[in-house]
Parts: structure tokens; C-alpha cells; sequence
């Protein structure tokens, strides 16, 4: 299997949908010799910053001199962003020799009568496979979808067990309130291992203690920082034990990120890793993500977050108004059709002078001309565009000095992307 057969296996695999429960990852890993149980890992789940944390994790045990492994999830720039070491994305070459072997035990599985498994527990299973391979020191993985019923929850003793913000999404799956999708996400807690949380709203806090406690799983809430201010397009944060942050990541949601990421990184200190103050701070600094608030263009601004529930619609929104004021913002904004956008358009149409509208490339994307309409519905100023690269050139053409902005859904920022680096304009 090379390159390209790998990624169509990957594609194909999709037609088995989505199917939560452990069952079938657990005769996968069997068929791969449960390499996972090699593994140390950090265990993330949350609504929102899972990525970010777990890549500003990896930053600082780099930065230490471990082997950081890092599992996020979708991919948003090609099948091979899923997965990292040390910051660096699998080798074509790794990716396809790992997936052979994937493809191989799914091929034996449904010969003994098993249903195939599905493409998330596919990326799952290659993900460990690789990190066995590479004998990572640590591995950062990624919650894919809520927590207990998650593939990724195969994982019996992680190093810690820690939560990012929880709010509401994926409520179809996950249940309508906060207290019910805090009890899914809680799933990942196990016993004896520490829990390390953001700091949690309503419901949410009092879920994840309760499971900590009948766990005997010790609970702390990260500390947050002092003050967060912008300056010459980075995010400055005052910690109370690090100091002084400057950070590349410079959406203002990041500095809760990085006190999170600060607070298991010494929770690891505290479990025998050899983590300075020094190598954290450090860490932080130089942690970059592709897609969260990533200025991909200078001129004009243009900024691409992958904003796309009503929680990251506010942290989009804020950091807009922290880095811009008042300044003109013009938005290129495609959405699935199962997302509340309603309620993100509430949050976000006062942001905008405009938005150009597209439609994802998935198969449950909400088309570019119903969001425009729902737009000027709630009484916005909005343009439906056939194509992504129509709305890159509307967007950069009318832009006049305004700052631009493409959110709503990760699957059309890889595009946005492209279409920026073949245009002319000073990245």
C-alpha cells in the first residue's frame, strides 16, 4: 500500500459511519497486538481547546527533551495533521506502512463475521501504532467525540486525565444539557489517575468532581492567568508562577489553554518528569496551531479559526475585539447544518461588516445560500458564494484595510489556505 492507497482506504472507510462504544477498537488493537498498552498517555477531552492544549503540551515536553506524540482530531490540513511527533506531522511513507498494517487487521476481523470498524477507530489504531513505533515518551491524545463511548477511551491508567472547557455541542449525540454532556466527557476519568480541569461552568465542575471523587482520583482546577492583553499580533498573559507569556497562539481563549497546559505540565513535574519553569515557559512560547486564530496573510489581515459552536463563536469574537477594536471585519463563514449556528450568528453578526458565505465540503455542510439567508434574517449583511476561492477573492478584494476573518467549520479552512498561498499576498 503506498501513499495515495493508504488515503483512499482512509476515505472508503468512511462509508461505515460513525458507531460509539469500545467493542470494536478493542478487537482492532488486538488484531495490532494492543501496542497501546506501551503507551503513556495524557488523556484530553473537553468542547473546546482540546488541539490547542495537547499542542501546547507538546511544545513543552519538547522542549524538555521528551518524545511527545500528539493524536488530534479531524484533521484539518490532510489526513497526516492527525498525527505528530514533536510537532512534525507521520511521513507519507510511516502513514501508509502503519495503515497497511490497519487495513490488514480490519481484514480480519470481517472475515470472522466482525463488522468493519469505522474511520475514527481506523485513525485511532494508526495513531497508536505509529507512537509504539516511534517510542514516544508521552503520547497527548485527543478525545474524538464526548469521552466514554470514545475510541480513544481504550486507555485504562492515563499519566492524568484532563478537561477543557465543557459546553454545549454535539448534543445529538451527546444530550441536551450541560450536566449530560459533562457526564459523557467524565467518562475518560479512571481510577487512581489525577484529573487536572479548566475552570468549568455551571454544571460541569460539579460532574467531573463528583466523578474524581468516587475515582479517588485526585482533582485540581488549573490556576488562571492575571491579565491577558494583545501586543504586536502576539497574546501576552501574566501567570501567577510563570510570569510574563508571550504567546504565538494569539486568540484570547489561548491563555486559558496555556494555563491549562502549564497546570498538567506540573502536574507531570509532580509525577517524576523533569519539567522546569524555564522549559514552560519556553514551551508555551513557540507553540503554534494551525487554524485557531492563525494569521495566514498580512495584507490584508487574514485570520482563520475554526470556530464553530457557540462557545468558540464568543472566544472568536473576543479576540477579534482584543487584537482589533473597533476596526472593519469582513467574515467568510461556512457551517455544517447540524451546529447551532443560529445562536453563533446571535454572537458574531455584530463583529462583521459582511460575511460571504460557502459550503463545507462535507456531506452534512448547511449550503452557502441558507446561511446567507438566515444572515440577512437575523439582520446581517450577507453574500452566498458558488466556491471557496469566490469568497477568498471576494473577501480579499473588498477588503480596504478591514481585517478578514474564515470561520465556522475546520473542513474549509485547509482551502481557504490554499487559495491563499497561490494568490499574491504577503503571508
Amino acid at each position: 500500500m503506498d501513499y495515495r492507497e493508504a488515503v483512499k482506504f482512509h476515505e472508503d472507510t468512511k462509508a461505515f459511519g460513525s458507531i460509539l462504544g469500545l467493542h470494536s477498537i478493542r478487537a482492532l488493537m488486538g488484531e495490532l497486538g494492543d501496542v497501546w498498552k506501551r503507551l503513556r498517555v495524557v488523556h484530553v477531552a473537553g468542547t473546546n481547546g482540546k488541539g490547542s492544549v495537547c499542542c501546547f503540551l507538546a511544545s513543552v515536553l519538547k522542549e524538555a527533551g521528551y518524545r511527545a506524540g500528539q493524536y488530534s482530531s479531524p484533521a484539518v490540513f490532510g489526513v497526516r495533521d492527525a498525527y505528530r511527533l514533536n510537532g512534525e506531522r507521520i511521513s507519507k511513507e510511516e502513514y501508509a506502512a502503519c495503515m497497511q498494517e490497519v487495513a490488514d487487521a480490519c481484514g480480519r476481523m470481517t472475515k470472522r463475521g466482525m463488522r468493519h470498524p469505522t474511520v475514527f477507530e481506523v485513525e485511532t489504531a494508526l495513531a497508536f501504532l505509529w507512537f509504539d513505533i516511534r517510542r514516544c515518551d508521552i503520547v497527548l491524545l485527543e478525545v474524538g467525540l464526548g469521552g466514554s463511548t470514545d475510541a480513544t477511551n481504550i486507555i485504562e491508567r492515563p499519566l492524568c486525565s484532563v478537561f477543557t472547557s465543557i459546553g454545549m455541542d454535539h448534543t445529538a449525540f451527546l444530550g441536551n444539557s450541560l450536566r449530560q454532556i459533562a457526564e459523557v466527557k467524565a467518562g475518560i476519568v479512571k481510577y487512581g489517575c489525577p484529573v487536572v480541569s479548566d475552570v468549568q461552568r455551571g454544571e460541569a465542575e460539579g460532574v467531573l468532581r463528583r466523578y474524581a471523587y468516587a475515582n479517588h482520583a485526585p482533582y485540581e482546577e488549573a490556576v488562571q492567568m492575571e491579565r491577558v492583553w494583545a501586543k504586536d499580533g502576539m497574546l501576552v498573559c501574566r501567570h501567577p508562577v510563570l510570569g510574563e507569556l508571550k504567546l504565538a497562539m494569539a486568540g484570547i481563549y489561548q491563555a486559558g489553554n496555556a494555563a491549562l497546559a502549564a497546570a498538567v505540565a506540573d502536574r507531570l513535574q509532580r509525577q517524576g518528569y523533569c519539567l522546569t519553569a524555564e522549559q514552560t515557559v519556553r514551551g508555551l512560547e513557540k507553540a503554534v496551531w494551525p487554524g485557531r486564530f492563525e494569521c495566514i496573510a498580512r495584507q490584508p489581515l487574514f485570520y482563520l479559526d475554526g470556530a464553530h459552536n457557540p462557545d468558540a463563536a464568543v472566544k472568536l469574537r473576543e479576540s477579534l475585539k482584543l487584537h482589533f477594536g473597533e476596526r472593519e471585519k469582513i467574515g467568510i463563514m461556512g457551517v455544517l447544518s447540524d451546529k447551532p449556528y443560529g445562536e453563533m450568528l446571535d454572537l458574531l453578526l455584530p463583529s462583521f461588516s459582511r460575511i460571504y458565505t460557502v459550503t463545507p465540503p462535507n456531506e452534512r455542510a448547511l449550503p452557502a445560500k441558507e446561511l446567507a439567508e438566515e444572515i440577512g434574517w437575523r439582520g446581517g449583511a450577507a453574500l452566498a458564494q458558488e466556491s471557496v476561492a469566490a469568497a477568498v477573492k471576494e473577501a480579499v478584494g473588498s477588503a480596504d484595510g478591514a481585517v478578514i476573518a474564515a470561520f465556522g467549520s475546520l473542513f474549509f479552512l485547509d482551502e481557504v489556505k490554499r487559495e491563499i498561498s497561490c494568490g499574491q499576498l504577503n503571508v
